[in-house]
């Protein structure tokens, strides 16, 4: 299995930003004049409980999607769920009251994508993320939720337990005080449009990173293999606490192998690339034993 193919290009995007509309610093204008110079490709503003881009477009080059942030606030955690791609008018029919559940069917219902927006700032439990159906990705790093921002733990309990969420990258934007353009999601899609996005996002054609590249994944007779832009060292992530051959340091690799162990209950794998600088990419999880 080959999960990239070798004919279609990478769009850099940010799927997770605030503006002037809820609680931004820059007018939604300011903020895609902003991700365009940085080299961004799409944007989805997705401002609290506010849809400010009702109708995805493209804008001088640059994609902007429909978006929307849905909050929550439960007993001992909160609940955010990023929309965006909606093609309907999500904010009239949302019912807060109901629920993060009824939220997330609610934006797929109005043709968007859901995302679980950064869980461990939010505290969120496994069960809680579990319960909640038809949610596309979760937010592996935030850049905003500064003390709390890699969510890799709680994501990969969920693997552990059959619920293999894939990963995004996301800014959550707000102050623009350097938290813009730390981090971004890698989308392999036929075109730069709100369609393509939205098919290669289901088909899992994207990964989550803060600047290394991800060129190619494989998955052949147990053994998963990355290509990558040079990186420091390359660690493969399982559900078992530890096998050999999980970590591969060096210099300028562009290449690692991991042999899975299914037998021994090896359930998922999944890689993350570091770079000289300490920058991370980490590709989605793929499930074991059915490949």
């Amino acid at each position: 299995m080959q999960v990239f193919s070798d004919a279609m290009p990478f769009f850099k995007g940010n799927l997770h930003c605030h503006t002037t509309v809820s609680d931004g610093a820059r007018s939604p204008a300011e903020a895609i004049a902003l991700y365009r110079s940085m080299g961004y490709d799409f944007l989805a503003i997705t401002d609290h409980r506010k849809t400010t881009v009702p109708q995805s477009r493209l804008e001088a080059g640059m994609l902007v999607l429909s978006g929307i942030e849905l909050d929550y606030l439960l007993s001992s955690e909160v609940v955010h769920l990023v929309g965006f791609g909606m093609t309907e008018n999500v904010e009239s029919r949302i019912r807060y009251e109901q629920g993060p559940q009824a939220g997330a069917a609610c934006i797929r219902a109005c043709g968007g994508r859901v995302i679980a927006a950064h869980p461990h700032w939010s505290l969120n439990t496994a069960a809680t993320l579990m319960a909640i159906r038809g949610v596309t990705a979760a937010e592996v790093f935030n850049s905003m939720s500064f003390a709390r921002p890699d969510s890799s733990h709680i994501l990969d309990v969920m693997a552990a337990r059959g619920a293999m969420l894939p990963f995004v990258a996301s800014d959550d934007t707000h102050a623009y005080a350097g938290e813009q353009g730390m981090a971004c999601t890698m989308v392999q899609a036929e075109a730069l449009t709100p369609e393509a996005i939205l098919e290669a996002m289901d088909a899992g054609r994207f990964y989550a990173s803060q600047g290394p590249r991800i060129e190619q994944i494989t998955l052949a007779d147990g053994m998963f293999t990355v290509r990558c832009s040079p990186a420091a060292h390359i660690y493969f992530h399982t559900n078992l606490p530890w096998t050999p051959g999980r970590i591969v340091n060096g210099a300028d690799l562009t290449e690692a192998s991991y042999q899975t162990l299914p037998a021994r209950g090896e359930c998922f794998v999944r890689c993350q690339v570091i770079d000289a600088a300490g920058k991370s990419a980490w590709s989605n999880p793929l499930p074991l034993g059915t490949v």
